[in-house]
């Protein structure tokens, strides 16, 4: 009687152990098998905690610079004439909104681009995967704009403003950081592109479609979100 060699017909398992501290790492270098192995076995706490960490520590060193720079802002001046509010006091209120809206409004981000994500991926392109998997993604591409951020900080201790960037809104920044310009132009930073970029391959390996498509993917859902503040601003300036 024949017998089968169990060893033979049964494939190794994988060992994914530390997965979700991996990619902290992986994330930079190799996305795409990072990403394989996530598609199984997606981490949102790690990645979450990871990004909340970034983003604080970005806002908490560069606050100083915004609010700087916000005071600026002939409506600020405005508010402060108007509500009879000294400078110390508005430059106080200002710090902790930006403080914690800040940090608040870049672990908000990933949730809504995600869900867009979703909406395009299962029902426009006609994909199957779930939100816990497209959010893990999205997560992990957002610490890659974290820590561009934190780049920048070293350049606003040089210069002692926050009217620095990575993108062509450079040529623009004598306008002013709510100029419309200086919004759209510094929506093409690198680590922008990067996190798009990073993203559309984690998009496309969870729902198994073509590289092109998972980027399309990432610019209606990541994307979207710049593209939403830039006509945000737009409309605002208009009133």
């Amino acid at each position: 009687m024949e017998t089968n060699d169990i060893s033979q017909t049964v494939e190794p398992v994988k060992n994914n152990s530390g997965l979700s501290f991996r990619g902290l790492t992986e994330i930079f270098y190799q996305p795409s098998i990072f990403f394989k192995d996530l598609k199984d076995n997606p981490k949102i706490l790690v990645p979450y905690i990871a990004l909340t960490i970034v983003m604080s520590l970005f806002f908490y060193l560069a606050v100083d610079y915004i609010v700087m720079e916000q005071m600026k802002m002939p409506q600020i001046q405005d508010s402060i004439e108007s509500s009879g509010m000294s400078e110390a006091t508005m430059r106080t209120f200002m710090y902790w909104q930006t403080l914690i809206g800040g940090v608040l409004s870049m672990l908000i981000l990933p949730l809504i681009s995600s869900g867009l994500a979703l909406f395009f991926g299962n029902f426009v392109f006609g994909g199957i995967t779930t939100y816990k998997k497209i959010l893990s993604v999205t997560l992990y591409g957002g610490i890659l704009y974290g820590v561009g951020g934190l780049l920048h900080i070293p350049l606003m201790m040089m210069k002692e403003s926050v009217m620095v960037t990575f993108s062509p809104a450079v040529f623009v920044a004598d306008q002013g950081m709510q100029s419309f310009w200086f919004t759209a132009l510094s929506k093409i930073s690198v680590f922008h592109i990067w996190e798009v970029i990073v993203v559309g391959i984690g998009l496309s390996i969870i729902y198994g479609i073509s590289r092109n498509k998972g980027y399309l993917l990432s610019v209606l859902s990541v994307g979207m979100m710049a593209i939403i503040h830039v006509v945000i601003t737009g409309i605002a300036l208009m009133f």
